[in-house]
């Protein structure tokens, strides 16, 4: 098999400490480019993948520094220190999406360096939304669960999931980005691709000159982000995820920064088995459909096939798996799965 048909993990650092379930060291990706990782509280995932892009004037420029906290902040300064550089000397914060792991810090870098922070126009739309005090009404989030068909025993479980903070705050941005538009930094040229799918407005960002393409959650290589977390038309997720990821087939032989895990080549793969993935639950739910019609959401997920089975969903987990069964089962009521499925194979 030739090279441009697999991933390639071109970091051993940054795979055995994820695997490790350990925080990798600073490492030098590109000239003036560094990855250093972000401790996540709670152990649902190790790390954040941030990047630190450097400027010949002393500048430096983050790519989704991390979590909110003073763990984070201190894991952000001390990778910095490793370079040479200090948190004093961040211009530029950029978010290729709002969940916390990857917004989170901005706002207290900004505050104590006066750095710029960007994120695209989407994205303050679906964060204004998220943070919105409506939408933690108990009583709409219980009609969804009745709407879903949740068994009684098991909406607890949902509810104090959809009980617990929100672990972002609502944040103004002092740059909007939209697709196609270009961020000058010192030594630094990208332009941004919007790639809405996980979030309603993730964006990716690519460095032609170096050959390299910021990914936050988008196209992990191993892992399959969530679809739809946090999205003004949740209906639309996965139809969007899947577009999103047709765009980026320009940027195939790019290296890959994802914002999780390691750093690899084989974009064009790793695209195609994310579509599978998701064409393969949708190929359930059509199968599905003659025999269960205008069943509850309950009734689809709990006859599909998830990676740690159905019997081991708990909380946020299972809230995915119902939200993503109702895309996938609107995917299919609209029409638009029997063309994927052609395109697709």
């Amino acid at each position: 098999m030739s090279d441009e048909a697999v991933i390639r993990s071109l970091s051993t650092v940054q795979q055995t400490a994820w695997d490790r379930g350990e925080h990798s060291a600073p490492e030098e990706v590109a000239a003036d480019v560094w990855a250093f990782a972000v401790p996540i509280p709670g152990g649902m995932l190790p790390s954040t993948l941030g990047y630190a892009l450097l400027s010949a004037d002393g500048g430096v420029h983050l790519i989704d520094p991390g979590w909110p906290g003073d763990d984070a902040f201190d894991a952000v300064s001390a990778a910095l220190a490793t370079i040479g550089r200090r948190m004093a000397d961040v211009r530029t914060v950029i978010a290729t999406h709002f969940h916390p792991d990857h917004l989170g810090l901005c706002g207290r870098i900004r505050n104590e360096t006066g750095a710029a922070v960007m994120f695209s126009a989407d994205e303050r739309l679906v964060l204004a939304q998220e943070t919105a005090g409506e939408r933690r009404d108990r009583a709409s989030y219980d009609l969804r669960l009745e709407a879903w068909g949740v068994p009684e025993d098991r909406r607890d479980d949902l509810r104090a999931e959809f009980d617990r903070p929100a672990l972002v705050a609502d944040l103004d941005p002092d740059r909007l980005l939209r697709d196609g538009d270009a961020v000058d930094l010192p030594g630094h040229a990208l332009r941004v691709v919007t790639t809405p799918g996980h979030t309603g407005g993730h964006v990716c960002l690519v460095d032609e000159h170096r050959g390299l393409i910021y990914v936050g959650d988008h196209v992990l290589p191993r892992i399959y982000s969530g679809v739809g977390i946090g999205t003004l038309r949740p209906e639309q997720a996965l139809a969007e995820l899947i577009d999103s990821l047709d765009r980026l087939a320009p940027y195939d032989d790019l290296q890959v920064l994802p914002g999780h895990e390691f750093r690899y080549r084989g974009l064009g793969v790793r695209r195609a088995e994310i579509v599978r993935h998701h064409l393969r639950r949708t190929r359930e739910v059509a199968a599905l459909l003659p025999e269960l019609g205008d069943a509850p959401i309950w009734e689809y997920a709990r006859r599909m096939t998830w990676t740690g089975g159905w019997a081991q969903l708990r909380g946020f987990s299972l809230h995915s798996a119902l939200r993503q069964t109702a895309m996938h089962l609107e995917l299919v009521r609209t029409g638009r799965a029997e063309g994927l499925f052609a395109r697709e194979g």
